[in-house]
């Protein structure tokens, strides 16, 4: 906490240019209170952390929301003087009373912005109060995680939990893909990771912006930049499918037993289609692996009759009724259905010649699926299909 009122009520900031040697004096004669409780806090001056005040340990303020740490004091004063350098209307901890509500930041642009710069973990229950009471008050929450969250496994592929999705953004303007924001006061860096594209439950392929904060202005932060998906990104995806095709059957998990007695009572090979198990844009609504839901799709085409979209998407509802197939919760981004997804998915087939659009809500299969019968063959398969759509630009 950065912001105190004073006696007489005046607010009074930690990072408006104070010696130590002032605040310890200021500290014998003054009293500060908390702007959201109105208790009384204590202005601490270790060796350790930059100045910060801190309730009284009998009085623990409903309006704090976590303890905060150096690196999360360093990062929230970090972002203020960066959004203060370009001249904006910034307010560091304003206390909103209307909603309840103590934003680390709030700025004034198109609309009114509270910065949430969110260090420790959260409850989701938690994280919806907070979201829906900006909204009710005419305020767009912007979530900023700690980088500390960050898990880079490799160039392109990362391990996101299911609480580092929960801050999944649309950008303002086409194509509202996903954004979820980092910043690392250590590094002085804020990381964009865009178009994030899932391969499993936890592990994500993304193409991340790293930039150091001093070069960026506030409005990129609301606006998807456009990248094109370079040829290590396709790499580390097949190398990443060869290493799940090893694995699979090693860890059945109850999801994959399911889908194992499908494959089973419809007499298939028990190694998946080589056409499923690709990215698609829009994958990210699905936080079951693409290999799964898109094998229930090719599952579902088996013929080479005609088959309608809206009979598609019934095949897939059973399937997320049944909990086979589960869809990721995003309460910030909330612009698409999943079908986009399948859409996607089912266009590329299109453009590989498995399937045929016999008009706009309408498909016909002609060309069938490789089911291998044997993990080298899985594996060569794979690699040949992947030069395909390298060649198609998909």
């Amino acid at each position: 906490m950065l912001v105190a009122l004073l006696k007489n009520g005046q607010s009074f900031s930690l990072i408006d240019g104070w010696t130590k040697e002032q605040l310890m004096q200021l500290r014998k004669t003054e009293s500060f209170f908390c702007p959201a409780c109105q208790n009384e806090v204590i202005l601490k001056l270790g060796t350790k952390r930059m100045p910060h005040f801190a309730h009284k340990k009998e009085r623990a303020c409903p309006f704090e929301q976590e303890a905060e740490s150096p690196y999360h004091l360093s990062g929230k004063t970090d972002l203020f003087h960066w959004l203060k350098h370009q001249a904006l209307n910034v307010q560091l901890e304003p206390y909103f009373s209307s909603i309840q509500q103590r934003p680390d930041l709030a700025v004034v642009a198109d609309r009114v912005y509270a910065i949430e710069y969110q260090c420790s973990t959260l409850s989701e229950s938690l994280f919806l109060k907070r979201n829906a009471s900006y909204k009710e008050g005419g305020i767009q929450p912007l979530w900023i995680l700690g980088a500390h969250h960050l898990q880079k496994l490799a160039m392109y592929r990362y391990k996101l939990s299911r609480f580092q999705w929960l801050f999944a953004q649309q950008s303002i303007s086409p194509p509202c893909q996903p954004m979820i924001l980092y910043y690392c006061p250590q590094a002085k860096q804020l990381i964009r990771l865009i178009q994030p594209i899932p391969f499993s439950s936890y592990y994500t392929f993304s193409v991340p912006i790293v930039e150091k904060l001093e070069k960026l202005c506030f409005q990129e932060l609301l606006h998807f930049p456009s990248v094109q998906l370079p040829s290590l990104f396709w790499t580390e995806w097949l190398a990443q499918k060869k290493k799940w095709r090893l694995t699979f059957t090693m860890y059945p998990s109850a999801t994959n037993r399911a889908i194992g007695s499908d494959f089973y009572s419809r007499h298939l090979p028990a190694l998946f289609p080589c056409e499923a198990g690709w990215p698609v844009a829009h994958g990210y609504l699905f936080e079951t692996p693409p290999f799964i839901w898109q094998t229930y799709l090719l599952l579902f085409l088996q013929s080479n009759d005609v088959y309608s979209l809206s009979s598609l998407y019934v095949w897939l509802k059973e399937k997320i009724g049944e909990q086979k197939i589960v869809l990721r919760h995003l309460p910030l981004a909330q612009a698409y259905a999943y079908t986009r997804a399948v859409y996607e998915y089912i266009d590329c087939l299109s453009q590989l010649g498995y399937v045929q659009w016999v008009h706009k809500k309408a498909i016909r299969r002609v060309k069938e699926w490789t089911y291998p019968r044997t993990i080298e063959e899985a594996l060569f398969e794979d690699r040949r299909l992947l030069e395909r759509i390298k060649r198609k630009s998909l």
